[in-house]
């Protein structure tokens, strides 16, 4: 529902889960190059990990007009397709065209979309199979995000699954009046991992659902969202 609010470490987290339940996986980061902080490649250490292999720059390839179909970076049993350093020092950023491009790109028996929160991408939104909405629970956040809330909430009205999830959760916050913005009791809540996990993850080279205090307390909760 907002910019580093954690989606990429839910989205990816859940996508090891999934994978690990013997489903072929396709994993796609959806951002706009030119405008990005940082990237899940950098993150992953996708530059070690295929340091002896190519790995497929699939946006480029569509801002090529190149086919993409069958491009495969399988890492850890997933597929990945993300934005790599060069497309940001190119300061790319995709047509709408080319945009549905990327999302008919995946391939797999699940496919989960690491969409930014940006309303150049709110188009790709509603033909999702479901929404997982993240969510920082702090007060300010949820105020600057009331326009983006109410789209996804329309979203969710017009019929499409939509799975909430407040990420950070600590013993400051008021569950009732966030729940309370987010107008629903079906909320999925996240507590707030320690800092010195995340940076000894990245530091490390691992995703998070690698570090075993991280995994236990997620497989929990993705395992209630999943029945």
């Amino acid at each position: 529902m907002g910019r580093s609010v954690g989606t990429t470490f839910i989205a990816t987290s859940l996508a090891f889960y999934i994978s690990e339940k013997g489903n072929s996986l396709t994993f796609v980061q959806c951002l706009t190059p030119r405008n990005c902080s940082h990237l899940l490649y950098d993150s992953a250490a996708m530059d070690k990990r295929f340091l002896n292999r190519q790995f497929i720059d699939v946006y480029q390839r569509i801002r090529e007009g190149r086919p993409v179909r069958g491009t495969k970076n399988l890492e850890k049993g997933i597929n990945w397709i993300l934005p790599t350093p060069q497309n940001c020092e190119n300061e790319m950023e995709l047509s709408g065209e080319e945009k549905s491009r990327l999302i008919q790109s995946a391939r797999g028996q699940v496919c989960i979309f690491d969409i930014e929160a940006e309303n150049r991408w709110d188009h790709l939104l509603s033909v999702m199979d479901m929404l997982v909405v993240v969510v920082d629970p702090l007060p300010s956040k949820l105020i600057r995000s009331s326009r983006r809330f109410k789209l996804l909430k329309q979203i969710e009205l017009a019929g499409c699954p939509v799975v909430w999830i407040v990420n950070r959760t600590n013993r400051g916050i008021s569950r009732r009046q966030v729940a309370g913005y987010l107008k629903t009791k079906e909320v999925t809540w996240i507590n707030e991992f320690p800092a010195e996990w995340i940076y000894s993850d990245e530091f490390s080279c691992r995703f998070h659902w690698e570090n075993n205090d991280i995994k236990c307390q997620l497989m929990e909760i993705f395992t209630k969202v999943s029945q």
